[in-house]
């Protein structure tokens, strides 16, 4: 962690700039280097590359071959997960208690019932 004295936070404060340059020198890291995010089809393909790979060298092992289709069918399994559409009734479920919630808190100039209906959704 970085100590600073109080000229540089009034620095840091009126030429923010200059601070960042110190910072990025003193770590000696590059931070113009942003990661590239992996698409899932690239981790896909490049799945595939290794798993052709490790079957045609015969240095590997059938353990390893396996354990390479281990890797893919959990890659494939997490991105239908990601991919996987939620449940309406839940959305709809949280939808009508909200607006339920929010119509309850209003105060009612009016000694009459109101004309609001909840309705719950049995999943």
């Amino acid at each position: 962690a970085a100590t600073f004295t109080d000229q540089e936070i009034i620095q840091s404060i009126t030429t923010p700039e200059k601070i960042e340059e110190n910072c990025s020198e003193e770590s000696g890291e590059d931070d113009d280097k942003v990661e590239e995010k992996i698409s899932w089809a690239a981790a896909e393909k490049g799945i595939e590359t290794v798993i052709k790979f490790v079957e045609q060298n015969h240095s590997f092992s059938l353990q390893d071959v396996m354990h390479a289709h281990m890797v893919q069918n959990n890659l494939i399994t997490k991105k239908l997960q990601s991919r996987k559409q939620g449940d309406i009734r839940k959305y709809l479920k949280k939808a009508v208690s909200s607006s339920a919630v929010e119509a309850a808190s209003v105060p009612s100039t009016s000694s009459a019932a109101d004309d609001i209906e909840v309705v719950e959704i049995k999943e």
